[in-house]
């Protein structure tokens, strides 16, 4: 089912202190909104220089930013425009009767079964980290793919979720309000972690996890929720890129465009996907472990291929 507006509610969730905020129904599809920037972007020293978005798919568009200064560091970062035709989400989905939750994959083993243009690594998981395809994994935290609950919300460890929404069965959805506390317009995907970015502002973290710098994996929105950004930075690789800080990613994610960014499992998982125009899969970071990881869940588009261009303007 193609998904035209892609996130027509979007609601972030502190499970552990019960608040939440919940925005309004389904946009009808409007022209691409790659303009879109935030007005400011809050303190980050690494790249003073606007990221070169290119086309990659239709509404999907890349760019790399890259810097030695302060010290080194590399993004790769996707961007997708939710009104785009012929984009669909798509999620790891349930293991249904066996063990745990889902069957563990890589991200390029999850892009090709599901004949995905690009894909990332998403939920925090347990156990971790062998590299036995088909093991299965207990996400930690909340997931709903394709309308189908996953992995029931928590408030321990990864208590905040980015909810897209779409449709979903009266009884999930009863289900999810009464633990949350909260009105959900019909959610269709949900992915958990740790809020960093929040209304364009930094979320605050003074825990390890936070101040040390680690390869990171996020997912962040515009400001209008009109663009999806799905962003690695890479880390633990002296003379290439070191990582950031939870906070130093919040502020790439904002100099990338996002208003709201969520941290989902990064370190050795830390993967992006994408396929070549000729359609092989092909790995775009550099995951730190020297090798893809097979992880818990994962996040990825279906797109249509660019179209050719007119004679004239060749």
């Amino acid at each position: 089912m193609t998904i035209r507006f892609a996130v027509s509610a979007v609601l972030f969730a502190t499970l552990s202190l019960g608040l939440a905020g919940c925005s309004g129904g389904p946009k009808p599809a409007e022209p691409a909104r790659f303009s879109a920037q935030p007005a400011a972007s809050p303190g980050q020293p690494f790249f003073p220089f606007e990221p070169r978005w290119r086309p990659i798919f239709q509404g999907i568009e890349y760019a790399e930013l890259a810097n030695d200064k302060p010290r080194d560091m590399v993004v790769q970062a996707m961007r997708i425009d939710t009104s785009a035709p012929g984009l669909e989400l798509f999620a790891t989905p349930s293991n249904g009767d066996r063990p745990l939750e889902t069957d563990g994959q890589t991200t390029r083993a999850f892009l090709e079964e599901h004949g995905l243009a690009v894909a990332i690594n998403t939920h925090f998981f347990d156990p971790c980290c062998n590299l036995v395809p088909g093991e299965a994994k207990d996400l930690i935290g909340l997931s709903i793919a394709q309308g189908e609950t996953v992995s029931p919300p928590t408030d321990a460890g990864q208590p905040d979720a980015i909810i897209f929404a779409h449709d979903l069965t009266p009884e999930v959805l009863r289900s999810l309000e009464e633990q949350m506390g909260v009105v959900i317009t019909a959610p269709r995907h949900a992915i958990a972690g740790r809020m960093v970015l929040v209304d364009g502002r930094v979320a605050p973290g003074e825990d390890k996890f936070s101040i040390d710098r680690h390869p990171r994996t996020l997912v962040g929105l515009s400001e209008d929720a009109g663009l999806i950004y799905l962003v690695t930075i890479d880390g633990r690789q002296p003379g290439f890129s070191t990582g950031a800080s939870l906070a130093e990613a919040a502020g790439i994610m904002h100099h990338l465009g996002a208003w709201h960014a969520l941290n989902v499992d990064g370190g050795g998982s830390t993967t992006m996907i994408r396929r070549d125009p000729d359609g092989a899969s092909q790995l775009v970071n550099s995951p730190s472990g020297g090798g893809e990881r097979v992880v818990g869940s994962n996040l990825g588009f279906r797109a249509r291929p660019l179209q050719p261009s007119p004679p004239g303007d060749r």
